[in-house]
């Protein structure tokens, strides 16, 4: 599979980026995880802040390759899975983010207290494992859009 095929599929458009677009996406990773930290705030709304700082760490790869997600049903998942075909991530790291993607549903659609520490502590390390190596797959393959 690739993008152009997920463009064929009506999955994505095509849709030119630039380094300002990716600086701000590169913002949103940074202050959701700052956001992730805050004791004072709860713990499922702790790990919704670390999971939209893995989602944007997706979105600014897909936008790197010049690629926007189409809004519909499902375009999160899109997103996620996505990072097989941007920065080569394996089906276990994409897995485990779908299933942290359905724990923020069920913390934000259907239960307070759904998420225990330890899935916070995972989610952020996710984050920040997906940050680390999408900085490191724009050094290699994008330079150009981390000029400032």
């Amino acid at each position: 599979m690739s993008l152009e095929k997920w463009v064929e599929y009506g999955w994505l458009r095509r849709e030119p980026t630039s380094t300002s677009e990716i600086k701000n996406l590169l913002g949103i990773v940074e202050r959701s995880l700052a956001d992730s930290k805050v004791a004072a705030v709860s713990t499922d709304l702790r790990f919704v802040a670390a999971l939209n700082a893995a989602l944007c760490t997706a979105t600014t790869a897909l936008r790197a390759t010049g690629h926007r997600t189409v809004t519909q049903a499902g375009h999160h998942v899109k997103t996620i899975e996505s990072l097989e075909l941007t920065i080569k991530a394996s089906p276990k790291l994409i897995q485990r983010f779908k299933t942290f993607n359905n724990k923020r549903n069920k913390s934000v659609y259907d239960v307070a207290g759904a998420v225990s520490d330890q899935e916070l502590d995972a989610m952020v390390n996710l984050a920040n494992e997906l940050k680390n190596s999408i900085l490191a797959w724009l050094q290699e393959s994008h330079p150009e859009l981390l000029k400032a």
